[in-house]
């Protein structure tokens, strides 16, 4: 009995065994950070071309339109966003700085003439893919916002 108990035979299977499922784990979290921050990024500059090529635009354009239009042209190139990701896209145009710092309240969604700045604004829905664990533990909603000057409707500021 006592040659049995000091055996070591299967010790490495036993210890592969326990593990083998914290590694996996390990790896599956950061395979999603990774992306995570790859997405994050990705969404940051796409945000950021989308409204400065909206901002270049003629006064007699719609913005918003032209904005949307841009962004889901940048976002259909950059892989790992899954149709899973329902994004939003809003755009509000605002007459002065303090119209703007106070979180776009006192600007117009649909009048863009004569306003010189724009708050565009992204709203995703963030689906993990590699996350194991119980999606109520990861934030799911991300919001990215950026503030432009309208170049044909700046006037003077």
């Amino acid at each position: 009995m006592l040659l049995w108990y000091r055996s070591s035979t299967g010790s490495a299977a036993l210890e592969f065994s326990l593990i083998l499922i914290p590694f996996i784990m390990a790896l599956l979290f950061l395979a999603e950070l990774c992306r995570v921050v790859y997405i994050s990024s990705a969404l940051d500059l796409i945000l950021a071309e989308s409204s400065y090529r909206t901002s270049l635009r003629q006064p007699d354009s719609d913005y918003r339109a032209y904005f949307k239009k841009a962004f889901n042209e940048r976002l259909d190139v950059w892989p790992l966003f899954t149709q899973k990701n329902t994004i939003r896209v809003s755009a509000q145009y605002c007459n002065d700085i303090a119209a703007l710092i106070e979180n776009g309240k006192h600007c117009s969604s649909t009048h863009a003439v004569g306003k010189p700045l724009a708050l565009y604004d992204v709203n995703i829905h963030y689906q993990p893919l590699f996350f194991i664990f119980p999606t109520v533990m990861v934030e799911q909603r991300w919001k990215r916002k950026i503030a432009f000057v309208q170049e044909f409707q700046r006037g003077e500021l």
